[in-house]
């Protein structure tokens, strides 16, 4: 029997477990934007790393505290603005930037956007890839890039974080670090980017 399609598959998650999907997302486009803060000296990746770090923490600990307006507010302080030269590393760490902000949001009880924001980060990290592979004329359309191994290998992906978030429904500390060194563990971010080895250890 054919499996729902991802975003089927997000959407039939508990709140939580779509908060600790997306994070595994977000740990493979993290270092996109480091890499581009680093090059072109422009955003705060500490700023963004903190963020993560306390979503992690929340999803834990179910006390813990996140002023969620203020962390989405200085994590869209650093999200690069489109410039002129647009290059695939900008664009990878807007999308990164705008996966995180959408993550917090999801924190929110309140939060009337939810049902499109849940599958953001999966669309976004997608998006990350379509735009490398027209940037770089491996494809020259959407639909192609959909059937091009390296979209196949992001989907795939995704489905198997999906196989291993489906089967927990409470997280602690240990589970949620496993889960981070699942997610870092090709080494590469979602564009193919060797991760550092620094980067690879979740705290």
């Amino acid at each position: 029997m054919k499996k729902p399609s991802t975003f089927a598959r997000i959407r039939a998650l508990t709140s939580l477990q779509q908060i600790v999907f997306n994070q595994m997302l977000i740990e493979r486009m993290l270092p996109n934007y480091q890499l581009f803060s680093e090059i072109s000296e422009q955003g705060d990746y500490k700023v963004l790393h903190h963020a993560n770090e306390l979503i992690w923490q929340r999803v834990y600990n179910s006390k813990f505290k996140i002023d969620i307006n203020l962390q989405q507010e200085k994590v869209e302080q650093q999200i690069p603005q489109q410039a002129e030269s647009d290059s695939i590393g900008l664009y990878a760490a807007i999308d990164a930037g705008m996966a995180l902000v959408a993550n917090l949001s999801l924190l929110a009880k309140d939060n009337e956007f939810k049902n499109k924001e849940v599958t953001l980060p999966s669309l976004l990290s997608q998006a990350t890839i379509e735009r490398l592979l027209i940037t770089t004329a491996e494809v020259e359309h959407s639909q192609e890039a959909l059937q091009h191994p390296h979209m196949m290998w992001e989907i795939e992906t995704q489905n198997e974080f999906l196989d291993e978030v489906e089967k927990i429904n409470k997280f602690d500390k240990a589970k949620c670090q496993q889960l981070r060194k699942l997610a870092k563990q090709e080494g590469v971010t979602n564009l193919g980017i060797e991760i550092e080895s620094s980067d690879m250890t979740a705290e």
